[in-house]
């Protein structure tokens, strides 16, 4: 049968007035660096949106089964009766896999013909232990996955310049989804303290921080059988922090990392351990990162859905700039081409830009391209402007800014 195709993206992967008021209806957003590639290798299969294609986004700051009730369902509804089949498939990257499989697993599991995940992160992340009990990003250098730091950065710091959220029972409550993505008992203890030139492993079951959602979650048996797991590995991962336990009220409950142990069993972001979980279902390794991942995987999708493939080839990223401003008429920004891109009150979107003017006069902006790719920034002030930039590529990030100590946001581990 030929099903409808639900695709559900992962984390900063949907944009609109749910996450950011002033944005609009739900779309990709500025992950269109990251999706809108692998939309197109969909469309090159046959997949059209809106007629056996659908996309569910949502607003990844939900804890995960409130965003399943609350987007995926009716969406599935909506491909169901528009299509008129009775079942779909499901195809989540990263965090997108974890709806997949949670609607699969509380919501209506003989609606799914085939559930896709690409890089899911099924037994949690160490990074959510930084965000989450301690309010802090990981220093970014490990993470392969350029659109993917510049996405995190703009949304941490939007929340933090912009909405003046620093406190962490604010990040908490602003972000319910990190305490979802932590390491659950089944990724095993991940926070160690050095002692006489030994790891002593601080059990996970003793610790204050703990994964409810998915220590729940990966106690229930899914008998389907159409489950495949496309999973990215040889690129250096965040696997296990050694911490200290310099308390700072109650942040850092049960430690505050100070290194950082790696493994190249990843894609960037996620391990492969997290990647697999303890499912018994079809395992594709691909050598990629979080975000190319998608494209890599074009060749094993095409033969899963049983369509054929056409060349596709994706834009290729290599470097981001991320532009928040506030307190400002309006601003220009010119690239390396002819083209200067003028954000004055709409929201504009080119193959490289894409930026958004929102209340308050306030505007969001990121450029991208590869290596030769720069711009030139001209900004219309009123009284007392404020103008965050940061350039995002391979080496990690490199700050220009006029409002901000930028030093505090993170822990450089």
């Amino acid at each position: 049968m030929d099903y409808p195709v639900i695709f559900i993206p992962g984390l900063f992967g949907s944009l609109g007035d749910d996450i950011i008021k002033g944005t609009g209806k739900l779309s990709f957003g500025f992950a269109k660096y990251v999706y809108m590639p692998f939309i197109r290798i969909l469309n090159s299969m046959g997949y059209v949106e809106g007629k056996n294609l659908f996309i569910s986004f949502y607003n990844w700051r939900l804890p995960v089964i409130e965003a399943v009730q609350k987007y995926l369902v009716p969406v599935v509804e909506k491909a169901k009766r528009e299509t008129g089949m009775d079942k779909v498939i499901l195809i989540g990257h990263s965090l997108g896999g974890l709806l997949g499989r949670t609607y699969i697993s509380y919501i209506d599991g003989d609606s799914v013909d085939k559930l896709i995940m690409i890089s899911p992160v099924n037994s949690g992340s160490v990074n959510a232990y930084c965000f989450w009990s301690g309010g802090k990003l990981p220093y970014p250098k490990v993470e392969n996955n350029i659109i993917y730091n510049a996405l995190k950065l703009l949304f941490i710091l939007y929340y933090y310049l912009f909405e003046k959220v620093h406190y962490i029972e604010g990040l908490r409550n602003l972000f319910p989804i990190c305490q979802d993505l932590l390491p659950s008992f089944d990724y095993g203890d991940y926070l160690f303290i050095e002692k006489d030139n030994k790891r002593i492993s601080i059990p996970q079951d003793e610790m204050t921080v703990k994964n409810t959602f998915l220590n729940e979650l990966n106690k229930i048996s899914i008998s389907h059988q159409n489950i495949y797991i496309i999973y990215g590995t040889g690129f250096e991962t965040n696997k296990e922090f050694v911490v200290d336990f310099k308390r700072e009220g109650i942040k850092w409950r049960d430690g505050k990392p100070i290194k950082a142990i790696t493994t190249f069993e990843g894609d960037g972001t996620v391990t492969t351990k997290s990647a697999l979980g303890n499912f018994r279902s079809s395992k594709i390794e691909i050598r990629a990162n979080h975000s190319d991942i998608l494209y890599e995987s074009k060749a094993y999708l095409s033969n899963i859905l049983q369509k054929p493939l056409k060349e596709v080839e994706p834009t290729k990223v290599e470097k981001a700039f991320i532009i928040l401003a506030e307190n400002c008429k309006g601003i220009r920004i010119e690239t390396d081409s002819v083209n200067e891109i003028l954000l004055s009150g709409v929201t504009i979107s080119d193959d490289r830009v894409e930026g958004v003017m929102l209340p308050e006069n306030r505007f969001l902006a990121m450029v991208a391209g590869d290596s030769k790719l720069d711009i030139k920034l001209d900004i219309s002030p009123l009284e007392k402007p404020q103008v965050f930039m940061a350039l995002v590529d391979k080496e990690g990030y490199n700050f220009k800014s006029n409002i901000l100590q930028w030093e505090a946001i993170f822990d450089n581990i």
